[in-house]
């Protein structure tokens, strides 16, 4: 995710401490911008349960999931952006390659915050499913966990890049799909409301997971 512009830092004549607190700045202003996400997206997941059962958003969450999947695969179409316009995009990607040139280190953690804006696949993948805790703090906390969660693989990365061959890259994009396809299923399970543990829990009310029985 976002490899070339990790790549793309900039290094200068940094010492590995500081090498490494960049880069770790740059991943915490994706956690931001992804974290923000969340809680807007978790706001609006609240708003369409007061329509809809939250079962059926999960449902229909899983369902564009799928969709999305199939017409990419069939027509080869990319992602659309989530920003308003293409000048906007344009702009975004002009702002990053200024910062690029920076070598402090506030620009890296701006950088990172403008780049959680960009397109991405496993980002649309993570704020559909965080839409479907239809909380504002829930969804804030999703996101920001997906953030954290690859944060070490993405510092790794900008530490090794020699390490991911070709080879490599094509097996991953091999299992993405799969994976994709993997979260849209779960998410129709959800909302199946099956009754299968941790798979197609029963909602309690139609609204939220019945974690646990009433205390007496």
């Amino acid at each position: 995710m976002c490899g070339p512009i990790v790549l793309a830092l900039p290094v200068g004549n940094q010492g590995m401490w500081r090498y490494t607190l960049g880069r770790v700045l740059y991943n915490l202003g994706r956690v931001v911008t992804y974290s923000l996400m969340g809680g807007i997206i978790g706001l609006v997941g609240a708003g369409l349960s007061l329509a809809f059962l939250q079962q059926n958003i999960s449902i229909i969450a899983g369902a564009a999931i799928l969709l999305a999947f199939v017409l990419q695969r069939i027509s080869h179409v990319a992602l659309p952006s989530p920003l308003p316009s293409g000048s906007v995009l344009l702009k975004l990607q002009a702002k990053i390659a200024s910062l690029l040139k920076e070598s402090s280190l506030p620009p890296l953690f701006l950088l990172g915050m403008l780049n959680g804006l960009l397109p991405c696949g496993f980002v649309y993948l993570a704020i559909t499913t965080a839409a479907v805790t239809a909380d504002v703090s829930r969804g804030m906390i999703f996101m920001a966990g997906f953030g954290l969660g690859t944060m070490p693989a993405m510092v790794g990365f900008s530490f090794s890049p020699q390490l991911v061959s070709p080879g490599l890259r094509s097996k991953i994009s091999r299992v993405l799909p799969a994976f994709t396809l993997l979260i849209g299923v779960l998410l129709i399970l959800r909302g199946l409301n099956l009754g299968i543990p941790m798979i197609s829990p029963k909602l309690s009310s139609g609204s939220t997971p019945q974690m646990m029985h009433d205390h007496k």
